[in-house]
């Protein structure tokens, strides 16, 4: 036998120990199905499980098809938002991937990650008739291979730069939960609009393992840790990851697959194992390489390299801004943002929006900057919220520096499931007026969420909320940003989760001795949300701790389901609030309100902000009471699964494996 053919089954048995792509689980049976079926049925029954009616999808179309099964897009009665439904030609495989998705899913949230909605049962076809369907986010450019090969001619570095953030992101965030991907590359990747998704989260797909499709075992090579194939029993670990994602971001700066100019063969395979290399792509950190590094601990963390990429980025925009700025300054109508959007554009740190693409506009609300409105994004088939940005008296310094001001801020929180996003600016066809078009929220801001609701929610749905929010707050403060208008128009409700909006007058810190903002706050704020020592006192500084102050009451009013003192309304009266708030006063407990819960957000309105908790400390309590990073296994799934630990406990057989157990 020859070296290479040698080599070539060596490296077809590492891929398939190593490989997710292989289900190792016994030949299935009818127990065995019954088994998971009771399960996921009195999963979906005690709602751990959201069901879908297959009646209620239409505008069915295929977009995918394999051994494993199928993919098709569809869309909900009266909704006009995408979903893309899997269906497995293995009943007990479905079964399987449908329960390492919840177990995984109770943890992991991510913006770059594609999610998990639920699942259905197909209610037609001989083949598919009663078996169930994973009910998923759908991306719509397709796998990031796909994407590079059709618009890489349009992408700037920024572009680039934006999606090998949001790439290691995503994985850094898996990381964190001690979740290793093991199989990155860029047909496992999706790509919707312009963002980053990693597929297939918590799936395995089945693979023949005598088959002799060895196009695709070796065409993941070029993304595999080398040392896996040298080093006998090596298992594949966080490292992997970061050299698998050096090959992706070399990808995403130079267009290409790796090595696609040579074939993917066992011969490739031995090159990669004695060291060779793409050459590194003018302009890309060194830091690309080094997560190539055939020795596992040279290699960066993903962490390290997340940091990194977002230390390009924030620099490339602050320059951007900073010339924009300075130029616009220097024309005669300082109210004319004009010259500056079109540069913007031109530079691509913003996405353009034909406003022709904006269908269907519906008026929401009245913000300080502007008129937010409802529209139809024809792109991409969703809704969207716009802001029109006109010239009011509420914003005193000139709109250009608002406009700058709330943008920037966008560009800094792009990348967290607990922020609306910014999508993009259009403009306004007739008035020439600019707008900021932002995701929207289906549940609407929480006052009118909890309006609607509130005899519904449990304490649980409370809590998940009240966490929801901690949890966004959390990600603002470690980008050094403070909210400074926190209250419960400015949280909105998607799809049950709540997401922190309208960043108009939030600020940028640079040190806490420096609360100055160019951006004029006038009257903006609510009284019973507001920082007690700054409504008599303006200039008193605004900390961290006032975004907790504000926090604090968010969590009464989630517990009351109405707006604190909500009879204290009027002109007259609001005098009188300002110095009762002043001076100690609050909301009285809701009955029933859990003791822990009671303690945590009466400790967050403390008059004096020091004595404030911090919103780590907060997130350490939510995690007590079963929030968070240590939150508990599902008892019905741990039970249901315990007999079948051969099966499906072992998460090396999975697509994400974990490295370490979940603390009880």
């Amino acid at each position: 036998m020859s070296f290479l053919k040698s080599l070539k089954l060596k490296l077809i048995k590492v891929i398939e120990k190593n490989s997710p792509n292989v289900i190792k689980t016994k030949d299935s049976n009818e127990n065995e199905i019954n088994d998971y079926n009771n399960w996921l049925e009195k999963s979906i029954n005690n709602e751990n499980i959201k069901y879908f009616e297959y009646s209620d999808f239409e505008n069915v179309r295929s977009i995918g098809r394999g051994t494993f099964g199928s993919v098709v897009r569809a869309n909900l009665k009266n909704n006009n938002e995408f979903y893309a439904l899997k269906s497995f030609n293995n009943e007990e495989e479905a079964l399987f991937k449908i329960i390492r998705e919840l177990e995984l899913h109770r943890i992991i949230t991510h913006e770059n990650i594609l999610q998990f909605y639920g699942v259905t049962k197909i209610e037609t076809g001989i083949i598919h008739m009663n078996k169930y369907v994973l009910v998923l986010e759908y991306a719509d450019s397709g796998t990031l291979d796909t994407y590079l090969n059709e618009h890489f001619n349009k992408l700037n570095w920024n572009d680039k730069h934006n999606l090998a953030l949001q790439l290691a992101n995503a994985v850094s965030y898996l990381h964190d939960y001690d979740i290793i991907h093991r199989d990155l590359h860029a047909n496992n990747i999706l790509v919707h609009q312009k963002s980053i998704k990693l597929a297939d989260f918590g799936l395995s797909k089945k693979t023949n393992k005598k088959s002799s499709n060895t196009l695709h075992i070796f065409g993941v090579i070029p993304y595999m840790d080398p040392k896996v194939f040298h080093t006998e029993d090596y298992e594949l670990n966080k490292k992997s990851d970061v050299y698998s994602v050096g090959m992706l971001l070399w990808q995403i700066s130079s267009g290409c697959r790796p090595f696609c100019t040579e074939g993917y063969n066992a011969k490739l395979g031995l090159a990669i194992i004695y060291g060779q290399r793409e050459a590194p792509i003018d302009g890309t950190p060194d830091e690309y390489s080094e997560c190539w590094n055939y020795e596992p601990e040279k290699r960066p963390d993903m962490r390290e390299v997340a940091t990194i990429l977002k230390q390009l980025k924030s620099s490339s925009d602050d320059m951007i801004l900073k010339s924009l700025k300075s130029s616009n300054k220097k024309d005669d109508d300082r109210n004319n943002a004009t010259k500056w959007i079109k540069e913007a554009l031109v530079n691509r740190i913003v996405n353009s929006i034909s406003y022709k693409e904006l269908k269907n506009p519906e008026s929401l609300d009245k913000g300080g900057f502007g008129h937010i409105m409802k529209a139809t994004w024809t792109k991409s088939n969703n809704y969207v919220v716009y802001k029109r940005l006109t010239n009011t008296i509420a914003v005193k310094h000139d709109i250009l520096d608002a406009f700058i001001h709330e943008l920037q801020i966008h560009l800094r929180l792009d990348y967290s499931d607990r922020i609306i996003r910014c999508l993009g600016i259009s403009q306004d066809d007739t008035t020439k007026e600019f707008l900021l078009v932002m995701q929207y929220a289906d549940g609407g801001n929480l006052k009118n969420y909890l309006k609607n609701n509130f005899k519904s929610l449990t304490w649980n749905n409370k809590k998940r909320l009240a966490y929801q929010i901690a949890d966004g707050l959390n990600y603002l403060h470690n980008e050094n940003v403070l909210h400074r208008d926190l209250h419960s128009k400015n949280i909105v409700i998607h799809e049950n989760n709540a997401k922190i909006t309208d960043f108009g007058i939030s600020k940028v810190q640079t040190n806490q001795n420096n609360q100055h903002s160019s951006v004029y706050m006038g009257n903006f704020g609510c009284i019973a949300y507001l920082e007690p020592k700054r409504i008599l006192d303006p200039k008193f500084p605004y900390t961290e701790s006032s975004d907790i102050y504000s926090f604090g009451v968010l969590m009464w009013e989630i517990s009351s389901g109405h707006s604190p003192f909500k009879d204290n309304v009027s002109n007259n009266e609001r005098y009188a609030l300002a110095i009762a708030i002043n001076s100690g006063v609050r909301e009285v407990t809701i009955p029933g309100t859990p003791r822990e819960y009671e303690e945590l957000y009466k400790n967050c309105w403390n008059k004096e902000p020091k004595e404030r908790p911090t919103i780590i400390k907060i997130l350490c309590e939510f995690s007590k009471m079963g929030f968070g990073v240590n939150v508990s296994k599902n008892k019905s799934l741990e039970e249901s699964t315990n007999k079948q630990t051969s099966d499906f406990s072992d998460l090396q057989t999975d697509l994400f494996i974990q490295t370490k157990k979940l603390q009880d």
